[in-house]
Protein backbone atom coordinates (compact mmCIF):
# COMPACT_ATOMS: atom_id res chain seq x y z
CA UNK A 1 0.00 0.00 0.00
CA UNK A 2 1.38 3.51 -0.94
CA UNK A 3 2.32 5.44 2.19
CA UNK A 4 -0.75 8.61 0.88
CA UNK A 5 -3.01 5.50 0.57
CA UNK A 6 -2.31 4.42 4.15
CA UNK A 7 -2.46 7.89 5.46
CA UNK A 8 -6.07 8.22 4.35
CA UNK A 9 -7.25 5.65 6.49
CA UNK A 10 -5.73 7.29 9.24
CA UNK A 11 -7.53 9.75 11.88
CA UNK A 12 -7.71 13.51 10.70
CA UNK A 13 -4.79 14.67 13.45
CA UNK A 14 -2.38 11.68 12.30
CA UNK A 15 -2.96 12.57 8.74
CA UNK A 16 -2.81 15.96 8.59
CA UNK A 17 0.43 15.96 11.70
CA UNK A 18 2.61 13.91 9.20
CA UNK A 19 1.07 17.07 6.66
CA UNK A 20 2.08 19.84 8.35
CA UNK A 21 5.37 18.19 9.43
CA UNK A 22 6.13 18.09 6.12
CA UNK A 23 5.64 21.69 5.01
CA UNK A 24 7.10 23.03 7.96
CA UNK A 25 10.46 20.63 6.82
CA UNK A 26 9.12 21.34 3.18
CA UNK A 27 9.44 25.46 4.25
CA UNK A 28 12.77 24.69 6.17
CA UNK A 29 14.41 23.09 3.07
CA UNK A 30 13.63 25.26 0.33
CA UNK A 31 13.86 28.43 2.73
CA UNK A 32 17.48 27.29 2.98
CA UNK A 33 17.84 25.91 -1.04
CA UNK A 34 16.74 30.07 -1.83
CA UNK A 35 20.17 31.31 0.81
CA UNK A 36 22.69 28.94 -0.20
CA UNK A 37 21.48 28.91 -3.96
CA UNK A 38 20.89 25.22 -4.10
CA UNK A 39 18.23 23.87 -6.39
CA UNK A 40 16.93 20.94 -5.24
CA UNK A 41 13.37 19.87 -5.67
CA UNK A 42 11.26 17.53 -3.17
CA UNK A 43 8.04 15.75 -5.26
CA UNK A 44 4.55 16.94 -3.93
CA UNK A 45 2.05 14.42 -3.28
CA UNK A 46 -0.11 15.53 -0.91
CA UNK A 47 -2.62 16.63 -3.55
CA UNK A 48 -2.98 13.45 -5.13
CA UNK A 49 -3.85 11.35 -1.88
CA UNK A 50 -5.51 13.91 0.50
CA UNK A 51 -9.06 13.92 -0.31
CA UNK A 52 -11.03 15.07 3.18
CA UNK A 53 -10.83 16.12 6.95
CA UNK A 54 -13.26 14.65 8.90
CA UNK A 55 -13.38 14.10 13.14
CA UNK A 56 -14.56 16.29 15.88
CA UNK A 57 -15.07 19.88 15.78
CA UNK A 58 -11.00 19.63 15.84
CA UNK A 59 -11.07 19.36 12.42
CA UNK A 60 -11.54 23.08 11.75
CA UNK A 61 -8.70 23.91 14.07
CA UNK A 62 -6.31 21.42 11.17
CA UNK A 63 -7.80 22.89 8.22
CA UNK A 64 -7.34 26.51 9.36
CA UNK A 65 -4.15 26.14 10.96
CA UNK A 66 -2.48 22.90 7.91
CA UNK A 67 -3.89 24.75 5.30
CA UNK A 68 -2.38 27.91 5.82
CA UNK A 69 0.98 26.76 6.33
CA UNK A 70 0.75 24.14 3.55
CA UNK A 71 -0.57 26.79 1.08
CA UNK A 72 2.35 28.87 2.13
CA UNK A 73 4.88 26.00 1.81
CA UNK A 74 3.62 25.34 -1.63
CA UNK A 75 4.08 28.90 -2.50
CA UNK A 76 7.77 28.30 -2.47
CA UNK A 77 7.75 26.14 -5.21
CA UNK A 78 4.67 26.99 -7.39
CA UNK A 79 7.38 27.98 -9.97
CA UNK A 80 9.23 24.68 -10.18
CA UNK A 81 8.65 22.21 -13.27
CA UNK A 82 7.69 19.39 -12.06
CA UNK A 83 5.14 20.97 -9.17
CA UNK A 84 1.53 20.22 -10.54
CA UNK A 85 -0.23 23.86 -9.60
CA UNK A 86 -3.58 23.33 -10.30
CA UNK A 87 -4.11 19.38 -8.69
CA UNK A 88 -2.40 21.15 -5.43
CA UNK A 89 -4.93 24.30 -6.17
CA UNK A 90 -7.86 21.49 -6.42
CA UNK A 91 -6.97 20.24 -3.22
CA UNK A 92 -6.96 23.57 -1.20
CA UNK A 93 -10.56 24.71 -2.53
CA UNK A 94 -11.67 21.21 -1.81
CA UNK A 95 -10.30 19.86 1.00
CA UNK A 96 -9.00 22.88 3.61
CA UNK A 97 -11.18 25.95 1.72
CA UNK A 98 -14.63 24.77 2.76
CA UNK A 99 -14.19 23.84 6.04
CA UNK A 100 -12.51 27.04 6.95
CA UNK A 101 -15.37 29.05 4.67
CA UNK A 102 -18.22 27.06 6.60
CA UNK A 103 -16.46 27.67 10.15
CA UNK A 104 -16.27 31.50 9.82
CA UNK A 105 -20.36 31.37 8.14
CA UNK A 106 -21.54 29.06 10.98
CA UNK A 107 -19.25 27.97 13.60
CA UNK A 108 -19.97 25.01 13.82
CA UNK A 109 -23.50 25.38 14.63
CA UNK A 110 -22.45 27.02 18.22
CA UNK A 111 -22.86 30.39 19.45
CA UNK A 112 -20.65 33.00 18.06
CA UNK A 113 -18.57 33.56 20.83
CA UNK A 114 -18.48 29.60 21.99
CA UNK A 115 -15.17 29.49 19.94
CA UNK A 116 -12.17 31.78 21.06
CA UNK A 117 -10.20 34.04 19.09
CA UNK A 118 -7.89 31.68 17.69
CA UNK A 119 -10.63 29.49 16.10
CA UNK A 120 -11.08 32.39 13.88
CA UNK A 121 -7.61 33.27 13.32
CA UNK A 122 -6.08 30.05 12.45
CA UNK A 123 -9.68 29.51 9.63
CA UNK A 124 -8.95 33.47 8.61
CA UNK A 125 -5.28 32.79 7.56
CA UNK A 126 -6.41 29.87 5.87
CA UNK A 127 -8.81 31.02 3.45
CA UNK A 128 -6.31 34.23 2.93
CA UNK A 129 -3.75 31.87 2.31
CA UNK A 130 -5.67 29.70 -0.41
CA UNK A 131 -6.95 32.95 -2.20
CA UNK A 132 -3.79 34.22 -2.36
CA UNK A 133 -2.89 31.27 -3.79
CA UNK A 134 -5.77 30.77 -6.04
CA UNK A 135 -5.67 34.11 -7.35
CA UNK A 136 -9.05 34.71 -5.98
CA UNK A 137 -9.66 38.11 -5.28
CA UNK A 138 -13.01 37.66 -3.98
CA UNK A 139 -12.14 35.45 -1.70
CA UNK A 140 -9.13 37.71 -0.41
CA UNK A 141 -11.72 40.37 -0.57
CA UNK A 142 -14.44 38.66 1.88
CA UNK A 143 -12.00 37.44 4.46
CA UNK A 144 -10.22 40.49 4.83
CA UNK A 145 -13.92 42.55 4.96
CA UNK A 146 -14.50 39.62 8.24
CA UNK A 147 -11.13 40.52 9.70
CA UNK A 148 -12.11 44.40 10.07
CA UNK A 149 -16.18 43.29 10.87
CA UNK A 150 -16.65 39.93 11.73
CA UNK A 151 -18.88 38.38 14.23
CA UNK A 152 -16.62 35.89 15.60
CA UNK A 153 -13.74 36.45 18.40
CA UNK A 154 -10.90 37.21 15.74
CA UNK A 155 -12.10 40.13 13.76
CA UNK A 156 -10.03 42.89 15.10
CA UNK A 157 -12.46 44.60 17.35
CA UNK A 158 -13.44 41.38 19.37
CA UNK A 159 -9.91 40.01 19.62
CA UNK A 160 -8.74 43.18 20.69
CA UNK A 161 -11.63 44.93 22.35
CA UNK A 162 -10.27 47.81 24.65
CA UNK A 163 -7.79 49.80 23.97
CA UNK A 164 -5.78 51.95 26.37
CA UNK A 165 -4.72 55.64 26.62
CA UNK A 166 -0.67 54.09 27.37
CA UNK A 167 -1.21 52.33 23.81
CA UNK A 168 -1.99 48.89 25.04
CA UNK A 169 -4.57 47.20 24.23
CA UNK A 170 -5.90 44.13 25.91
CA UNK A 171 -6.35 41.09 23.76
CA UNK A 172 -9.38 39.05 24.88
CA UNK A 173 -7.54 35.40 25.01
CA UNK A 174 -5.07 36.71 28.01
CA UNK A 175 -8.05 35.66 30.30
CA UNK A 176 -8.07 32.33 29.05
CA UNK A 177 -3.76 31.08 28.89
CA UNK A 178 -0.45 32.72 27.91
CA UNK A 179 0.03 29.58 25.07
CA UNK A 180 -3.74 30.66 23.09
CA UNK A 181 -2.40 34.13 23.54
CA UNK A 182 0.57 33.78 22.19
CA UNK A 183 -1.11 31.30 19.18
CA UNK A 184 -3.87 34.37 18.27
CA UNK A 185 -0.82 37.09 17.97
CA UNK A 186 1.04 34.89 15.57
CA UNK A 187 -1.79 33.84 13.69
CA UNK A 188 -3.29 37.69 13.26
CA UNK A 189 0.49 38.68 12.43
CA UNK A 190 0.81 36.24 10.00
CA UNK A 191 -2.54 37.45 8.49
CA UNK A 192 -1.54 40.75 8.62
CA UNK A 193 1.67 40.24 6.69
CA UNK A 194 0.06 37.85 3.97
CA UNK A 195 -2.39 40.96 3.38
CA UNK A 196 0.51 43.20 3.51
CA UNK A 197 1.97 41.82 0.62
CA UNK A 198 -1.08 42.23 -1.50
CA UNK A 199 -1.26 45.69 -1.12
CA UNK A 200 -3.54 45.95 2.06
CA UNK A 201 -2.75 47.17 5.19
CA UNK A 202 -4.09 45.51 7.95
CA UNK A 203 -1.04 45.83 10.40
CA UNK A 204 -2.18 49.89 10.41
CA UNK A 205 -6.14 49.62 10.39
CA UNK A 206 -7.77 50.63 12.76
CA UNK A 207 -5.31 53.09 14.13
CA UNK A 208 -2.55 50.25 14.16
CA UNK A 209 -4.78 48.42 16.68
CA UNK A 210 -2.77 45.19 16.46
CA UNK A 211 0.51 46.85 17.27
CA UNK A 212 -1.31 47.54 20.54
CA UNK A 213 -2.55 44.81 21.50
CA UNK A 214 0.71 42.82 20.17
CA UNK A 215 2.29 45.38 22.73
CA UNK A 216 0.11 43.94 24.94
CA UNK A 217 0.88 40.87 24.50
CA UNK A 218 4.42 40.76 24.83
CA UNK A 219 4.61 42.96 27.85
CA UNK A 220 2.26 40.50 29.61
CA UNK A 221 4.66 37.92 28.40
CA UNK A 222 7.35 39.26 29.83
CA UNK A 223 5.87 39.33 33.36
CA UNK A 224 4.64 42.79 33.23
CA UNK A 225 1.16 44.05 34.64
CA UNK A 226 -1.55 44.89 32.35
CA UNK A 227 -4.82 45.75 32.88
CA UNK A 228 -7.56 42.90 31.85
CA UNK A 229 -11.09 44.13 31.22
CA UNK A 230 -14.08 41.53 33.17
CA UNK A 231 -16.20 40.11 30.09
CA UNK A 232 -18.40 37.00 29.95
CA UNK A 233 -18.74 34.94 26.52
CA UNK A 234 -21.58 32.98 25.51
CA UNK A 235 -21.15 29.53 24.93
CA UNK A 236 -23.28 26.82 23.52
CA UNK A 237 -25.18 25.24 20.52
CA UNK A 238 -27.49 27.00 18.59
CA UNK A 239 -31.07 25.99 19.30
CA UNK A 240 -29.14 23.27 22.22
CA UNK A 241 -27.28 23.98 25.38
CA UNK A 242 -26.06 27.40 26.52
CA UNK A 243 -24.02 28.60 29.04
CA UNK A 244 -21.43 31.58 29.83
CA UNK A 245 -17.54 31.79 30.74
CA UNK A 246 -16.25 35.28 32.67
CA UNK A 247 -12.60 35.66 32.16
CA UNK A 248 -12.07 38.20 35.19
CA UNK A 249 -8.14 38.83 35.00
CA UNK A 250 -4.93 38.13 32.64
CA UNK A 251 -3.95 34.71 33.01
CA UNK A 252 -0.23 33.82 35.03
CA UNK A 253 2.41 33.91 32.45
CA UNK A 254 5.97 32.04 32.46
CA UNK A 255 7.99 34.52 31.06
CA UNK A 256 10.03 31.14 29.45
CA UNK A 257 7.39 30.38 27.09
CA UNK A 258 7.51 31.68 23.83
CA UNK A 259 6.73 31.03 19.98
CA UNK A 260 8.34 31.84 16.46
CA UNK A 261 6.43 34.83 16.51
CA UNK A 262 7.65 38.67 17.46
CA UNK A 263 10.28 38.87 14.61
CA UNK A 264 7.94 39.40 11.70
CA UNK A 265 5.86 41.64 14.14
CA UNK A 266 8.65 43.59 15.40
CA UNK A 267 10.21 44.15 12.05
CA UNK A 268 7.04 45.27 10.51
CA UNK A 269 6.21 48.54 13.06
CA UNK A 270 10.13 49.43 14.01
CA UNK A 271 11.83 48.79 10.76
CA UNK A 272 9.41 48.95 7.77
CA UNK A 273 7.61 51.49 9.60
CA UNK A 274 9.94 53.55 11.95
CA UNK A 275 7.63 52.93 14.72
CA UNK A 276 8.31 52.45 18.14
CA UNK A 277 7.35 49.69 20.07
CA UNK A 278 9.21 48.70 22.77
CA UNK A 279 7.81 45.82 24.28
CA UNK A 280 8.30 43.90 20.36
CA UNK A 281 12.02 44.95 20.33
CA UNK A 282 12.91 43.32 23.80
CA UNK A 283 10.52 40.32 23.09
CA UNK A 284 12.08 39.87 19.94
CA UNK A 285 15.62 40.50 20.93
CA UNK A 286 15.13 37.70 23.95
CA UNK A 287 13.49 34.45 21.87
CA UNK A 288 16.10 35.37 18.59
CA UNK A 289 16.94 33.57 16.87
CA UNK A 290 13.96 31.52 15.95
CA UNK A 291 13.41 28.64 15.06
CA UNK A 292 11.18 26.75 12.68
CA UNK A 293 8.09 23.66 12.97
CA UNK A 294 9.23 21.22 15.84
CA UNK A 295 11.52 23.32 17.69
CA UNK A 296 9.19 24.73 20.31
CA UNK A 297 7.80 20.90 21.13
CA UNK A 298 6.72 17.70 19.89
CA UNK A 299 2.88 18.33 19.96
CA UNK A 300 1.03 20.36 17.47
CA UNK A 301 1.49 23.45 19.45
CA UNK A 302 4.49 23.39 17.52
CA UNK A 303 3.89 23.47 14.61
CA UNK A 304 1.28 26.25 14.77
CA UNK A 305 3.56 28.59 12.97
CA UNK A 306 5.97 27.80 10.20
CA UNK A 307 8.93 30.44 12.07
CA UNK A 308 11.89 31.27 11.22
CA UNK A 309 11.49 34.65 11.71
CA UNK A 310 14.67 36.74 12.36
CA UNK A 311 16.21 35.08 9.23
CA UNK A 312 12.75 36.13 7.34
CA UNK A 313 12.42 39.31 8.52
CA UNK A 314 15.40 40.83 10.11
CA UNK A 315 15.64 44.29 8.15
CA UNK A 316 16.95 47.95 7.90
CA UNK A 317 14.89 50.43 9.58
CA UNK A 318 13.38 52.44 6.81
CA UNK A 319 14.37 55.62 6.06
CA UNK A 320 12.02 58.37 6.56
CA UNK A 321 11.30 58.97 3.26
CA UNK A 322 10.48 54.81 2.70
CA UNK A 323 8.18 54.85 5.64
CA UNK A 324 4.64 54.52 4.02
CA UNK A 325 1.35 54.63 5.49
CA UNK A 326 0.45 51.75 3.29
CA UNK A 327 2.07 49.49 0.82
CA UNK A 328 0.72 51.10 -2.11
CA UNK A 329 -0.57 54.68 -1.96
CA UNK A 330 -3.90 53.08 -3.57
CA UNK A 331 -3.93 51.56 -0.39
CA UNK A 332 -3.71 54.56 1.77
CA UNK A 333 -7.91 54.34 2.80
CA UNK A 334 -7.81 50.69 3.89
CA UNK A 335 -5.19 51.78 6.64
CA UNK A 336 -7.08 54.44 7.56
CA UNK A 337 -9.01 52.29 9.95
CA UNK A 338 -12.17 53.74 8.55
CA UNK A 339 -15.11 51.29 9.55
CA UNK A 340 -18.82 50.32 8.23
CA UNK A 341 -21.05 51.66 11.08
CA UNK A 342 -24.03 49.38 9.56
CA UNK A 343 -22.97 46.62 11.73
CA UNK A 344 -20.52 43.06 12.00
CA UNK A 345 -20.14 40.73 9.24
CA UNK A 346 -19.95 37.20 9.19
CA UNK A 347 -18.01 35.25 6.18
CA UNK A 348 -21.32 33.82 3.78
CA UNK A 349 -22.32 36.42 1.52
CA UNK A 350 -25.71 36.66 1.94
CA UNK A 351 -25.04 37.34 5.65
CA UNK A 352 -22.09 40.28 5.48
CA UNK A 353 -23.09 43.98 4.83
CA UNK A 354 -21.14 45.81 1.94
CA UNK A 355 -17.72 46.71 2.53
CA UNK A 356 -16.97 50.44 2.92
CA UNK A 357 -13.17 49.90 1.78
CA UNK A 358 -11.85 48.96 -1.15
CA UNK A 359 -10.74 46.00 -2.46
CA UNK A 360 -7.41 44.58 -2.74
CA UNK A 361 -4.91 46.78 -4.06
CA UNK A 362 -2.03 45.07 -6.28
CA UNK A 363 0.55 46.44 -8.68
CA UNK A 364 -1.51 46.85 -11.94
CA UNK A 365 -0.80 43.53 -13.87
CA UNK A 366 0.12 41.40 -11.51
CA UNK A 367 -1.43 38.48 -9.69
CA UNK A 368 -2.64 38.37 -6.12
CA UNK A 369 0.64 37.71 -4.93
CA UNK A 370 2.15 40.85 -6.24
CA UNK A 371 1.81 43.38 -4.08
CA UNK A 372 2.29 47.41 -4.46
CA UNK A 373 5.26 48.29 -2.06
CA UNK A 374 8.59 49.19 -2.94
CA UNK A 375 9.73 48.04 0.35
CA UNK A 376 11.93 44.72 -0.67
CA UNK A 377 12.35 42.95 2.38
CA UNK A 378 16.48 41.17 2.86
CA UNK A 379 16.65 38.53 4.96
CA UNK A 380 19.36 39.69 6.79
CA UNK A 381 20.61 36.39 9.48
CA UNK A 382 22.66 37.11 12.63
CA UNK A 383 25.44 34.91 10.26
CA UNK A 384 25.19 38.15 7.88
CA UNK A 385 23.66 36.26 5.38
CA UNK A 386 21.42 38.59 2.96
CA UNK A 387 19.61 37.29 0.17
CA UNK A 388 16.60 38.73 -1.58
CA UNK A 389 13.42 37.61 0.18
CA UNK A 390 11.00 35.66 -1.98
CA UNK A 391 8.88 32.09 -1.85
CA UNK A 392 6.80 32.05 1.15
CA UNK A 393 3.03 34.19 0.68
CA UNK A 394 4.05 36.11 3.60
CA UNK A 395 7.11 37.31 1.67
CA UNK A 396 6.30 36.31 -1.43
CA UNK A 397 6.13 39.01 -4.98
CA UNK A 398 5.28 36.86 -8.29
CA UNK A 399 5.51 38.80 -11.54
CA UNK A 400 2.42 36.75 -13.30
CA UNK A 401 -0.83 37.41 -14.82
CA UNK A 402 -2.38 39.78 -13.23
CA UNK A 403 -6.14 39.36 -11.57
CA UNK A 404 -7.15 43.37 -12.15
CA UNK A 405 -7.89 41.77 -15.75
CA UNK A 406 -10.67 40.28 -13.81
Amino acid sequence: MAKGEELLRMPWHMVLGEAVDEACQRNRLVQHERVVGQEERRHQYWSAKLTSLAGSADRFLAAGLYGYQIANAAELVRDHDDFELERFQKMLLEVFYPLSEDFLANHNGAVVTNYWTNWDLCNMACVLAIGIFCDDKTMVDRVVEYFKHGVGLGSIRNAIPVVHDDGLAEWLEAGRDQGHALLGVGLMGTFCEMAWNQGIDLYGYDDSRFLKGAQYVAKWSMGGDVAYTENTREKGAINGWSGTETATDAAAVDPAMTRPIWAMIANHYTKRRGLSASYLTRIAAKTAPEGGGGDYGPNSGGYDQLGFGTLAFTRDKATAGGTTASPSASAASVASGSTDSSGSAGMSDSSRPPSSSPGVQGASGDDLAATGSSDLPLWTAATGITAVAGGLLLLRRRGQAGYDAE
